[in-house]
């Protein structure tokens, strides 16, 4: 006796995404369901981890930050998305944006640096920087123009 049921043993695994490396894709495609779903929390509570917000307090070795403005309150998906979308902007379009605008990438700083001995306009600014994680969910710095 034969069924003719789309779901049978025969059908493909679905496509992975084009950028996936197969060095992913291939173990990935080995393991069972309950490792899946192991795989699956895995991946969300690295996601949190990774973008979640720069913790105050930590190395300043950038000059003296005068003032600090946090960065807002959001979702892991929000802080996500923001964090893909300060990547895309260019240095330009990052010092037109307002402090508050600033705030749903990151912590914004407003810092004085010191140039080095011999000055005698030190320190400098003050000036912005966003305190964010990166994509790969490492803490940077980065200039965004004159306070």
């Amino acid at each position: 006796m034969t069924t003719d049921d789309s779901d049978s043993t025969g059908d493909m695994p679905p496509e992975p995404p084009e950028d996936l490396a197969n060095w992913v894709v291939e173990p990935l495609q080995a393991q069972n369901v309950g490792a899946l779903d192991q795989i699956i929390a895995y991946c969300e509570e690295l996601i949190e981890y990774k973008t979640r917000p720069v913790a105050e307090g930590g190395d300043d070795s950038e000059g003296t930050t005068v003032e600090k403005k946090p960065q807002k309150d959001q979702s892991p998906e929000e802080r996500r998305e923001a964090q893909e979308e300060v990547e895309q902007l260019s240095k330009e379009d990052m010092k037109e944006l307002s402090d508050e605008e600033l705030r749903r990438y990151g912590t914004v700083e407003i810092r004085k640096i010191p140039c080095g001995p011999g000055c005698d306009g030190c320190p400098h600014g003050p000036y912005r920087y966003l305190k964010m994680r990166n994509s790969k969910g490492t803490p940077v710095s980065v200039y965004a123009g004159k306070a």
